[in-house]
């Protein structure tokens, strides 16, 4: 199946609608694993957060991450997060390292008070995907948490594998989608 002939709707998340490939995400991770050589691999992503502590129990108590390390750099102590994330390296800067069952520290949260927040009014411009073992019991420790929580899309993947999908905000902003992947009914 090419990408014409994926199916598409509209969702609306945090007050916008937006056109989505169904299964786009799952898709582009399994064309990921079945590459040429050639293809590098994404080790990290990287989030700025106006609050590492609300940050980190998000993602270690909704999303199943686990806390490698937490810490605070000294001024200059990292030159490339000033230039990188436009905030000023020449004072303090707290930050978090996380990883999932199947990727060390995958996650690197950087706490900067001013970070600004996503305006629900646009569209996401980022959106971190993971993979969960139980949709159903992520979903409900996000709801618990107060996060934003979208509906719940299922359909077949082109290899027949079956997935369940749904966008969470994190309480920093981020666009969060978790799905999980299953045998086909």
């Amino acid at each position: 199946m090419t990408l014409s002939q994926q199916r598409v709707r509209t969702v609306t998340h945090r007050g916008v609608s937006w056109t989505e490939l169904i299964g786009v995400g799952l898709l582009c991770g399994l064309l990921a694993v079945s590459a040429d050589a050639q293809t590098s691999r994404i080790k990290r992503i990287s989030l700025m957060t106006p609050d590492l502590d609300q940050s980190i129990a998000f993602f270690t108590g909704v999303i199943g991450f686990t806390l490698d390390f937490e810490g605070t750099l000294p001024p200059g102590g990292e030159p490339f997060l000033g230039p990188v994330f436009n905030i000023d390296a020449s004072k303090p800067i707290r930050r978090a390292l996380l990883s999932t069952s199947t990727e060390a520290r995958g996650l690197f949260l950087i706490e900067h008070p001013e970070a600004p927040a996503p305006d629900p009014d646009k569209p996401t411009a980022v959106v971190t995907v993971v993979e969960v073992e139980s949709i159903d019991h992520t979903l409900a420790r996000a709801e618990a948490a107060g996060a934003p929580v979208s509906e719940t899309v299922t359909d077949i993947t082109p290899e027949g594998m079956r997935f369940s999908e749904a966008m969470i905000t994190s309480p920093g902003g981020h666009a969060i989608l978790v799905y999980e992947l299953s045998s086909a009914p």
